[in-house]
């Protein structure tokens, strides 16, 4: 996980934008895959300052929705509304 540093919306939201890394082996055709990419996401909210906290050398699982980053972008952001740590 690599993120930013706390920001503020001219509202007062905080925001901080991250970028995550996923690993996993997932079932394909009765064979195991190697799944591995990164995504840039965005925490927004109250959220933000317990994510701004997280360890970055620890796993979490974390929950939230895929958006494009803009109304005319086709690209994708992943919004974090939850996370805990993997043990």
């Amino acid at each position: 996980m690599e993120r930013e540093s706390i920001r503020y919306t001219p509202a007062g939201i905080p925001v901080i934008s991250a970028r995550l890394w996923h690993r996993s082996q997932q079932m394909e055709a009765e064979t195991n895959r190697n799944i591995e990419f990164e995504i840039p996401a965005i925490v927004i909210g109250n959220i933000s300052e317990k994510f701004e906290k997280l360890a970055s050398d620890t796993f979490y699982r974390f929950t939230g929705f895929m958006a494009t980053k803009s109304l005319k972008s086709k690209s994708l952001l992943f919004h974090i509304t939850g996370f805990s740590s993997i043990e």
